[in-house]
């Protein structure tokens, strides 16, 4: 179901409230309506992540998979053991579910 949004809130901010939300949105990757909407409709909102920085980080390890896989095809490189990578990410998904769980049930 479809809700339009056709009834609008001006609302005037200092410039220090306005970087501030602006930043916080940056962080909870929403816009400034998505996250003031958000927030009011909750009474809190709780940004349990930098968004930009887990996508800069998730990016960071697929250029390393990338770099690994193109040794591999060009035979500079026999086997990589990905083992303890492997079982670092599943805690870390684990723990985000976890806390992304808790945050809904809040």
């Amino acid at each position: 179901m479809s809700k339009n949004k056709d009834r609008a809130f001006t609302v005037r901010f200092t410039e220090e409230q306005f970087h501030h939300i602006k930043e916080q949105a940056d962080r909870a990757m929403m816009t400034p309506s998505n996250y003031i909407r958000a927030a009011a409709m909750r009474g809190k909102l709780n940004v349990i992540l930098d968004g930009k920085l887990v996508a800069r980080e998730l990016n960071a390890i697929g250029n390393n998979l990338n770099q690994l896989a193109m040794l591999a095809h060009m035979g500079q490189i026999n086997a990589v053991y990905l083992e303890q990578i492997h079982e670092d990410m599943n805690k870390l998904y684990e723990r985000f579910f976890a806390l992304a769980d808790k945050e809904v049930r809040q």
